[in-house]
């Protein structure tokens, strides 16, 4: 009975050994100048990291940020390594002498709105506003493996516009006329649905339908219209990309 107590105690020792050596060589991070979790279109973004405390085991550090580089300027600053980068996604080899990387990191928040003009119509589409990182930041060994994932800092793309809108469209209640709106919204047609969320909200009494139909097959018509030259309009431009 004693041996069997023993061993279990030998057992917990060791994984306290394996947890306590575990949270010794994970690596430290501060951040100067934490940049906002929620940001709009064009924002400069400037912090700087520090790591310290690299494993051994780790032969290679990867960098990836979803920013956009600022002209005249490196999105990629290490400053006590004496070297710059411009890419998004790149890896350097790091080994014991690397006992610390300071890196100031400064770009821009991507743009995610397209504004495009067809005979005197205005489309604005706009992409994925979630799904967006600081940085992300990776230790592998030689062999690729990986040693450690740095906490990585997501960011969501606000636009004015979308947030503003979602809050009219909620203020209707014919859901009818709710999906009809956000519909146009999403096919381009930003400032026709827009103005007619507008006229829904502003006003205490609510139109007759019968007037409103007319509208409402015009309205989806012109969206399948338009909808068929913004596609046949990109499938132009790949095509003369590729020539």
């Amino acid at each position: 009975m004693k041996s069997l107590k023993d061993v279990n105690y030998l057992f917990l020792s060791l994984f306290l050994l394996l947890l306590i050596g575990s949270t010794v060589s994970a690596t430290n991070i501060e951040i100067n100048g934490q940049p906002q979790e929620k940001v709009l279109e064009g924002q400069v973004i400037n912090y700087t990291l520090t790591l310290n405390n690299i494993p051994p085991a780790a032969d290679y550090i990867s960098f990836d940020t979803d920013l956009v580089r600022i002209d005249n300027s490196h999105l990629y600053n290490f400053t006590n390594l004496n070297f710059t980068s411009d890419s998004n996604k790149f890896d350097f080899p790091v080994n014991e002498s690397t006992t610390s990387i300071i890196v100031n990191i400064n770009g821009q928040i991507p743009q995610i709105s397209e504004e495009k003009q067809y005979d005197g119509v205005t489309l604005v589409k706009y992409k994925q506003s979630t799904g967006y990182a600081y940085d992300r930041i990776t230790l592998t060994n030689s062999k690729g493996n990986l040693i450690e994932s740095v906490e990585t800092r997501p960011f969501e793309i606000s636009i004015p516009e979308v947030e503003s809108f979602r809050e009219q469209i909620n203020k209707i209640e014919d859901p009818f006329f709710k999906n009809y709106l956000q519909d146009l919204h999403d096919k381009g047609l930003v400032t026709e649905s827009k103005t007619l969320a507008d006229h829904l909200t502003e006003n205490d009494k609510w139109p007759s339908y019968w007037w409103l139909i007319p509208g409402i097959i015009l309205g989806l018509m012109i969206g399948f219209l338009i909808g068929v030259r913004f596609n046949s309009k990109d499938d132009i431009d790949v095509g003369e990309d590729t020539e």
